[in-house]
């Protein structure tokens, strides 16, 4: 069975792009178009060919677009989002792109059957005409929804503010998420594991500073800092800018550091904890894991640890060997298995 093409999409919108009518200079000096959510360059592309000046815009760090936890301010005469998989995260971006164009411009979306596309026109804002589908082909659409009024929430991210509670078993907690965010409104079963791992193993320095890779809102971090106590710092990593804005509301004293890799922050740590993300779009990736593997030696202190939770299905001992001398399982429940990596080999 051939993998999605992540990619369709943003050809079929560019398509749509180069076919319609050039569109004529804009005398009153406003941006071009606001591209939204879209990890490939083919729609900008277009865009640009055929005069507008465009400005790209994703939550998730990715090279040549802006990365902020909003979309920037300004007017644009048109503004195109990639239809993202969660229905609520597609609302809150048309949100904010209809209130960067003015009445009577265009808001388009455009994506794939398998992200819900077809299902897409009630996720327009209030204040937006009846979309209407300009093109269908390779399973995908592209439909445009014309400004009639300001859509009715305000322009900011804490507008979508998610509230809800986590526990995983030191009690329940109010916790901040946003649409789009990993298990947004809800603890999931992998990072609930490694959370209980860490309240029942050994104790941590009370001074421990950790680094939680692929933070998403904080939960791996506020579990470890509750276990080492008071004098404990984090360092929250991810490369997804809106996660790192929901996780300074639930730890306001840990330090968020947007990026993606190891070579993002600087040891040591004496903790290294980490869920992390097994799939790029919808392919099973094993890169993340292979990246923290690498990097976590150089950033572990001596006698630091790396905590990491995975499917047991995948054979992520195999990737940790060749990293640590020590490797070894703490936890092992249903799917999820936490792995415990210690003393680092010396690469060459």
């Amino acid at each position: 069975m051939s993998l999605p093409d992540e990619d369709a999409p943003s050809r079929v919108a560019a398509e749509w792009a180069r076919g319609r009518p050039r569109p004529t200079p804009d005398a009153a000096g406003r941006g071009g178009a606001l591209v939204v959510g879209d990890p490939s360059a083919e729609l900008a592309r277009a865009l640009e060919e055929s005069g507008v000046a465009t400005t790209r815009w994703r939550r998730t760090l990715s090279p040549g677009q802006l990365c902020t936890p909003w979309p920037p301010a300004g007017r644009f005469r048109e503004a195109w989002v990639r239809m993202p998989r969660a229905g609520p995260e597609a609302a809150m971006l048309l949100h904010a792109a209809a209130a960067r164009v003015g009445d009577g411009e265009p808001v388009f979306l455009f994506g794939a059957g398998r992200d819900g596309i077809r299902a897409a026109a009630k996720r327009f804002p209030p204040g937006t005409a009846p979309p209407r589908t300009l093109l269908v082909k390779r399973r995908c659409r592209v439909l445009c929804a014309v400004r009639l009024a300001p859509p009715p929430r305000q322009d900011c991210l804490a507008a979508w503010e998610v509230s809800g509670t986590v526990d995983w078993g030191a009690g329940k907690r109010a916790w901040t998420f946003y649409p789009g965010v990993f298990a947004c409104g809800r603890l999931d079963s992998a990072t609930a594991l490694l959370a209980r791992a860490l309240a029942t193993g050994p104790a941590l320095p009370t001074d421990c500073r950790i680094l939680d890779f692929g933070a998403g809102t904080g939960v791996l971090a506020a579990a470890a800092m509750e276990k080492a106590g008071p004098g404990a710092t984090a360092h929250l990593l991810d490369p997804d800018a809106i996660s790192l804005a929901a996780a300074a509301r639930n730890i306001p004293s840990a330090t968020r550091v947007l990026g993606s890799g190891a070579d993002a922050v600087d040891g040591p740590f004496d903790l290294i904890v980490s869920n992390p993300p097994i799939h790029e779009g919808r392919r099973e990736s094993f890169r993340t894991v292979a990246e923290l593997a690498a990097g976590a030696p150089r950033l572990l202190s001596p006698g630091g640890r790396l905590l990491l939770v995975a499917l047991r299905s995948l054979r992520v001992g195999d990737v940790l060997r060749r990293r640590f001398r020590r490797v070894g399982t703490v936890a092992d429940e249903g799917a999820f298995r936490v792995w415990e990596a210690a003393e680092g080999r010396r690469q060459p």
